[in-house]
């Protein structure tokens, strides 16, 4: 049977290692921080070991807006309470503008290149998902 004094302090330890910045550049050496470095401020401490760029920071935003819009989808096909297929269809439909804002943000500033489609592809498209509403109201 494990010492649970020894299980606490090791415990105990870890939150340390993990919380304080200060704390953790020693015990670790894992930051680029000096180990005399007197900042307690843990935010500070973040950005300057993560140093992300503004692409990566809204490809990330970007991404996770993608993926909320899925995982809405899914729960609003699942859900049978009209009061929360009203929420749900809401919260989709904001953060598909979200990430259609993302997505402008990033095609402004180059970080999103985009090709625009030829007229001979959209009108293809056209037809094809045309085609599905019209089987789909009959």
């Amino acid at each position: 049977m494990p010492n649970t004094k020894t299980k606490q302090s090791v415990t105990q330890k870890n939150k340390t290692a993990i919380t304080n910045p200060k704390t953790r550049s020693q015990n670790t050496g894992s930051s680029s921080r000096p180990k005399n470095c007197s900042c307690g401020n843990e935010t500070e401490f973040a950005q300057d070991v993560c140093k992300l760029t503004d692409k990566e920071i809204i490809s990330d935003v970007l991404g996770c807006q993608k993926s909320l819009i899925k995982l809405y989808g899914t729960a609003l096909c699942e859900a049978s309470c009209p009061k929360l297929r009203n929420l749900i269809d809401n919260q989709l439909s904001e953060c598909a503008e979200d990430q259609f804002d993302a997505f402008l943000y990033m095609q402004e500033r180059g970080l999103y290149p985009t090709d625009s489609a030829p007229m001979p592809k959209i009108n293809q498209a056209k037809k094809k998902f045309c085609a599905c509403e019209q089987f789909m109201k009959k």
